[in-house]
């Protein structure tokens, strides 16, 4: 018997039948992580009783067959089902306006006609109430189901009625307002493919990089993204991995070395056998722990589930008391239709989704309730330095001559005019200085550029060498050790060096450093205004260049040399001290600290691997977005305890009007449900700020 039959499709939409052999009561979830983490998946919504699976997709990305293969080759022996899985019914437009339709029917046309529509309409929820008593549980359902029964079986349909509305109402605008946020996080899955050439089966052939298979031969140039992880079968390149090792200045890799995806080749030529592809690559294995992030509950959000569940107990032991002095089933409907829980169970949800929302308008991304609850209380924040702290790119600060006869402009004129043939971020660099000081092109003779050393040219028919200081010494027979003060100041000072030789003596040095961001020194004041007073900077560099950025930045402590695994023992460390951490990093060297902190955050810059392992995600290039994302979170936390206070407050007023017989069933269910409505509508107002 097939698994997996299509019931409906069009385009980006289908609707699938899964068979009665394999039940679907308690898989839902299971079965979201499972197809959001496949890539060009934008939402999934599951029927359990109806074995009934609805998914939207981008045709681009996804076929149909592709979407029905990856369903059949789930592991459902191994799948087991959650007691807590949140499935339920999921409401929309048309359910609200059969309500409504039922309010007025009940409201102008009494009689058995309106008994029967009445009847119809409030099934689903009697249905969930039964159903929830036979698990031996004692939760909202079932208030709803003994609060609406109770009403229509007095007769009191109009009641019974605006009960089922108003419950239909709130629970379409959380789970639409839910479905809104999740979209905005599976977009954040989807993969940036580009076009490649691929040797496949000795032919050669232009494709997306989404159609690549493990042992393809990928050629790759200056320019190029490295669209897959696997290594170098030929050739040898400069690669800038700045998204990996967090360092903007490239390193040579040559045969059989190991290449990244999202790298950069920046010089050179290689031919690349892929290794991984599809659900093994690690942005897909990333893509899943972030589709499993969309069904976590933050510990807010399980306190006021368990708190509305306490809250129900109380609801009907009160009904119970009421009913046991009075005898009066309409005083005891009264306080039925009064549910503290309703408002405390939604309200923190549509709060965080609502949040995240308005994050996303701002160039944010929240990636659920936990990352929200955890921004909103850390007080120490890590900083990765390159393109988190920097901009990335780097700026001359220093020309050394040691000839008298030469000049720092001279010597600066000299090196952009060799320079500019290369596109080295530290050559680009020396170009740059000499455009913004106006110095003259020098005529030279042909540039010889040996990859990831330097480059040789002639001027004035004197060989002009520049690099680096191991490779003028080892290579080249030139001497700086008479430079050794000089030297040892620059990089105490944290900075670069491009070495200068003529006719194999030295005659100068240019140092570069990192340019920090424009806007970090107010990123910084701002997060201790904001009580996140404990700084630290975690970084590849030396122990010279970080602790210059330290002194200059006012950090309180820094670690050097950090390594991707030791980065994330920090953290940890950090976190064993009693802190609670914020790290801020880019690169794929950071995902392991992005995880290991209670909150990581990614710089829009950052790679896809930083970006699926951050809990928030920079959508706009600027430092200031932490501070943002920090005040965002208090925002909700704070509107969330408002909410809980506003609603215990005023239910409680509410129970006690309705146990003394101050209130009609009627009276007490709009005021009830009319109290939830309105922190429903703040919590959903969150996100227009």
């Amino acid at each position: 018997m097939t698994l997996i039959t299509v019931k409906h499709h069009f385009a980006g939409r289908v609707r699938l039948k899964v068979a009665s052999s394999q039940p679907l009561a308690g898989l839902s979830q299971w079965l979201r992580n499972g197809l959001l983490a496949l890539q060009g998946v934008r939402g999934v919504r599951i029927n359990e009783a109806a074995q009934s699976i609805v998914v939207n997709y981008d045709e681009q990305l996804l076929s149909r067959d592709e979407l029905e293969q990856r369903l059949t080759q789930l592991a459902w022996q191994e799948a087991q089902p959650r007691a807590d899985d949140d499935d339920e019914h999921q409401y929309t437009r048309g359910d609200i306006a059969l309500n409504l339709m039922g309010l007025l029917a009940a409201s102008f046309f009494p009689g058995k006609l309106t008994s029967l529509t009445t009847a119809g309409l409030i099934a689903p929820t009697l249905t969930e109430g039964v159903a929830q008593l036979q698990e031996r549980k004692l939760g909202v359902e079932v208030l709803d189901a003994f609060a609406i029964g109770l009403s229509a079986y007095r007769g009191d349909h109009k009641t019974a009625m605006l009960t089922q509305s108003l419950l239909s109402m709130g629970e379409y605008m959380e789970q639409q307002t839910s479905r809104n946020s999740d979209e905005l996080l599976a977009d954040l899955m989807q993969p940036k493919h580009s076009q490649v050439w691929v040797l496949r089966d000795g032919v050669e052939q232009q494709m997306s990089s989404a159609k690549l298979l493990v042992g393809d031969r990928v050629k790759l140039g200056p320019g190029d993204l490295v669209p897959a992880d696997g290594s170098i079968e030929r050739g040898f390149a400069l690669v800038n991995q700045a998204s990996l090792t967090g360092e903007s200045v490239p390193v040579r890799r040559e045969q059989d070395a190991y290449l990244y995806s999202g790298t950069a080749i920046y010089d050179g030529n290689v031919t690349l056998v892929v290794d991984k592809v599809g659900s093994e690559t690690t942005t897909a294995q990333i893509a899943q722990v972030i589709a499993q992030s969309l069904g976590e509950k933050s510990q807010t959000q399980l306190a006021t589930q368990a708190m509305a569940e306490r809250r129900v107990k109380i609801t009907f032991g009160i009904g119970a008391a009421v009913f046991a002095m009075t005898g009066d089933l309409e005083r005891l409907a009264s306080v039925f239709l009064v549910d503290y829980s309703c408002a405390l169970k939604l309200s923190t949800p549509v709060t965080f989704k609502s949040m995240m929302y308005r994050a996303a308008k701002q160039g944010l991304l929240l990636k659920g309730g936990r990352a929200i609850e955890n921004l909103a209380s850390v007080d120490t924040v890590v900083f990765d330095k390159t393109g988190t702290l920097t901009y990335g790119d780097l700026e001359v600060t220093d020309v050394v001559c040691m000839s008298e006869q030469q000049c720092a402009k001279e010597l600066l004129a000299m090196a952009a005019s060799v320079e500019e043939h290369c596109n080295h971020p530290l050559a680009q660099a020396v170009v740059n200085a000499a455009k913004q000081t106006d110095l003259p092109h020098i005529e030279h003779g042909e540039v010889d550029y040996i990859i990831a050393h330097g480059l040789k040219s002639s001027i004035n028919n004197i060989t002009l060498v520049i690099g680096s200081r191991h490779f003028l010494e080892a290579h080249e027979g030139v001497d700086f050790s008479g430079l050794e003060d000089t030297i040892a100041e620059l990089e105490g000072a944290g900075k670069h060096m491009l070495f200068m030789a003529s006719d194999h003596q030295p005659i100068g040095v240019i140092g570069l450093r990192d340019t920090l961001r424009d806007e970090v020194f107010d990123t910084l004041a701002a997060l201790r205004a904001a009580g996140i007073n404990q700084h630290v900077l975690l970084t590849g560099d030396t122990e010279a260049k970080a602790k210059q950025l330290t002194e200059q930045l006012g950090f309180e402590r820094y670690y050097a040399e950090a390594t991707p695994e030791s980065k994330a023992q920090i953290v940890e460390q950090l976190q064993q001290q009693g802190h609670r951490v914020l790290f801020v990093g880019d690169g794929v060297n950071d995902a392991p600290a992005l995880s290991a902190a209670d909150v990581g955050l990614a710089m829009a810059t950052g790679t896809d691997l930083a970006h699926m392992a951050a809990d928030v995600t920079l959508m706009q290039d600027n430092l200031l977005g932490v501070v943002q994302a920090r005040e965002l979170a208090q925002q909700a936390m704070a509107l969330i305890q408002s909410n809980i206070r506003l609603a215990e407050v005023v239910n409680s007023g509410i129970m006690l009007a309705a146990a003394l017989g101050w209130l009609s069933p009627g009276t007490s269910s709009l005021l009830h449900n009319g109290t939830t409505m309105a922190v429903l509508a703040r919590a959903i107002n969150a996100r227009n700020g």
